[in-house]
């Protein structure tokens, strides 16, 4: 068993009896900024370990959510304007995490003077701080979906809240776009992407943890049919696209206990760009 599935079960047990504290984010942050002038890349040379800092000592949520969430940011700054007094930079921002939650973003100015205070508590929107907090907390959004139904909304929520502070803001550059990530998550239409997540796990548990085949076979139909239901409304989803991105090469897993091909066949339709792997799928194989 993979260490990831070790957690995901484990935090299943915490919840089922309340013993779960506080989350907890691991995250390992680089900064790439050979495009900008020596004294520009100086200013910026304590960014990388202060973000570190900022993100890996910040207690994300108040709720029973203890679980250990690893993630991967990239900055990569690319030029620096000014605008009145101020310094621009212009950086792409990419996040990741081993679920699966991949985001990039490339379109960021943000401000920073060595030095500045980095408070998780701020009265005023700052273009780098809130655009950290608003993938960190997409991320989490997308991992708590999977270990409770629609546990990522209150995260979501404040992406929401985030994402319309920026709009008002002096910053407003992207920010209409990543308000509609949020709402393309969370719309009417992708509630059966969150449910499939779920199932999705819950599934793997049956197979790997305490194999259970009628609960196995149950859970992976419960999964198919709700990407089949999305993928006919929506069969250009980015966010479904996303999930698919992030477990085609072990989905077949899915289907340890199935005794036809009629899931995997459905696999081939709702994402033919993975189709060659979906063919070597073999319904009842151990793994």
């Amino acid at each position: 068993m993979s260490t990831g599935k070790f957690f995901h079960s484990l935090f299943i047990l915490l919840l089922a009896f309340g013993m779960a504290h506080s989350q907890v984010i691991r995250a390992k942050v680089t900064v790439t900024m050979g495009h900008l002038q020596p004294r520009d890349q100086q200013e910026l040379a304590d960014l990388q370990q202060r973000l570190t800092n900022y993100i890996n000592t910040r207690q994300w949520s108040d709720e029973n959510q203890d679980i250990v969430l690893d993630c991967n940011l990239q900055l990569l700054v690319e030029t620096v304007t000014n605008r009145g007094s101020e310094k621009l930079y212009r950086s792409q921002f990419l996040i990741s995490s081993p679920s699966g939650e991949n985001f990039r973003d490339q379109a960021w100015e943000f401000k920073y003077v060595p030095g500045q205070a980095m408070d998780a508590f701020r009265t005023m929107f700052d273009p780098l701080l809130d655009m950290i907090d608003f993938y960190i907390f997409l991320v989490i959004g997308g991992e708590m979906d999977t270990y409770q139904l629609f546990g990522g909304t209150p995260f979501y929520d404040r992406c929401l809240d985030i994402a319309n502070q920026g709009m008002l803001s002096e910053y407003a550059m992207g920010w209409k776009s990543r308000q509609q990530q949020v709402t393309l998550i969370t719309d009417a239409d992708h509630v059966v992407l969150r449910e499939a997540k779920f199932y999705y796990y819950e599934t793997l548990y049956f197979v790997e943890e305490e194999p259970n085949p009628e609960k196995a076979r149950l859970l992976a139909k419960a999964v198919m049919d709700r990407l089949e239901q999305l993928h006919s409304k929506r069969p250009n989803s980015a966010a479904l696209k996303r999930f698919m991105d992030a477990h085609y090469q072990e989905i077949c897993r899915l289907f340890t206990y199935d005794t036809n091909r009629q899931n995997i066949d459905k696999l081939e339709i709702i994402d033919p760009r993975h189709r060659d792997t979906y063919r070597n799928c073999q319904p009842g194989k151990q793994f």
